[in-house]
C-alpha cells in the first residue's frame, strides 16, 4: 500500500482509476470495515482519505486520543487490500475550508469514479456538507451504519468500551481485540524481583487508555505472539506512582526487550488494581492471575 502525505493546497492529481472512502475510520471497527468491503467489491484499486488528526481534537471537543493511531491505520488497511492511503494533514487553517474549497481543492484532483461514506458523513466547515451534496459532483454510494446485538458500532462507543475495561465487548465492535504499541523502557524492577518481570511500555501514540486494572491478552514482539499479563495503574503496593502506566508479564517468558516495540492485544478484564499488605501476598494474587491466564487463553 502507498501512503501519501499531502495539505489541502497540494493535493496529489490522479488520472487512474479509483475508488475513494472517506473518514476519519478511528479503530476501523466492523462498521469501517464493511464500508471499505463495499469499495473493495467494486473491482477497481480502492483509496482511503482521512487525516493525521481528529476534527474534533482542534475544534476542542475531545483531547487528541484516538483507538488507533496512523501506523495501526495502515496496517490494517494493507492487510485488507486498499491500494492508497491518503493522509491529509488537518490544522486550524483546514477547519476554515468550505464544503465547496473541499470539492474543488482535494477531491477534483483526487478524480474518483465513485465515492464510499457512512450515512452520518460530513464535510467542509461546520459539517456543512454531506452525501447527498457530494452526490452532485461525484458517483457517491452511502453506507449504513452497522450494529450488533441492537448496539450502533461506533468509534465513540468503543472508547467508552475501553475506558470501562470491558475489553470483551469492545472487541465484537471492533472484529479485534483492541490493540496499543509501545516501546520497552527500563522500569524499577519491582516485578523481576518478585519473579514476574515486565516489559514497561512507552507508548508511541495518544491511545484511549484502558480502565487501570490487570488483563489478559497477548504480546506480539521478534515475530512472536505469547500469551500476557498486562496490568493498568500505579502498582500501588510499591514504589506508587501518580499515573498509571502499562506493564506487560509475557507468560514463560525472561528475555530482555529494552528498546524494542511490542504490540499488546487486551483480551479481557481481570480483576481491579489493589494494594496489597505485603509482596508475598502480592505475588500469591499474580500466581493466581498467571494461572487463569494459561488456562483461559488458547
Amino acid at each position: 500500500m502507498k501512503i501519501i502525505d499531502f495539505y489541502i493546497n497540494d493535493t496529489p492529481a490522479n488520472d487512474k482509476d479509483l475508488v475513494l472512502c472517506l473518514g476519519f475510520y478511528d479503530g476501523l471497527h466492523l462498521g469501517h470495515q464493511h464500508l471499505i468491503q463495499k469499495a473493495l467489491d467494486e473491482g477497481y484499486p480502492v483509496g482511503v482519505m482521512t487525516f493525521d488528526l481528529a476534527p474534533a481534537f482542534l475544534l476542542g471537543k475531545k483531547e487528541n486520543y484516538s483507538l488507533t493511531s496512523t501506523f495501526d491505520k495502515a496496517d490494517f488497511l494493507e492487510d485488507m487490500g486498499v491500494k492508497f492511503l491518503y493522509l491529509m494533514h488537518f490544522d486550524k487553517e483546514t477547519l476554515k475550508v468550505t464544503k465547496d474549497e473541499f470539492i474543488d481543492r482535494v477531491l477534483k484532483p483526487l478524480n474518483p469514479r465513485k465515492i464510499f461514506v457512512g450515512e452520518d458523513y460530513n464535510f467542509g466547515v461546520g459539517g456543512e456538507g454531506d452525501a447527498d451534496y457530494l452526490r452532485r459532483f461525484f458517483d457517491v454510494e452511502v453506507v449504513p451504519l452497522q450494529k450488533i446485538d441492537n448496539v450502533k458500532i461506533s468509534s465513540k462507543k468503543i472508547r467508552q468500551l475501553v475506558e470501562a475495561g470491558e475489553m470483551e465487548q469492545a472487541s465484537k465492535l471492533l472484529g479485534r481485540p483492541y490493540r496499543i504499541s509501545g516501546l520497552v523502557v527500563e522500569g524499577f524492577g519491582n516485578g523481576r524481583k518478585l519473579n514476574f518481570p515486565t516489559a514497561n511500555l512507552e507508548l508511541n501514540y495518544t491511545y484511549v487508555f484502558p480502565k487501570e486494572g490487570v488483563y489478559m491478552g497477548y504480546a506480539y514482539f521478534l515475530n512472536r505472539k505469547r500469551k500476557a499479563m498486562i496490568c493498568v495503574g500505579t502498582h500501588p503496593t510499591v514504589n506508587q506512582l501518580l499515573k498509571p502506566i502499562i506493564e506487560v508479564h509475557i507468560i514463560d517468558f525472561n528475555e530482555v526487550l529494552y528498546g524494542r516495540e511490542i504490540y499488546v492485544d487486551f483480551v479481557s478484564y481481570i480483576r481491579d488494581v489493589m494494594p496489597f499488605a505485603s509482596l508475598d501476598e502480592l505475588r500469591e494474587q499474580l500466581l493466581k492471575d498467571e494461572e487463569k491466564v494459561k488456562n483461559t487463553l488458547q
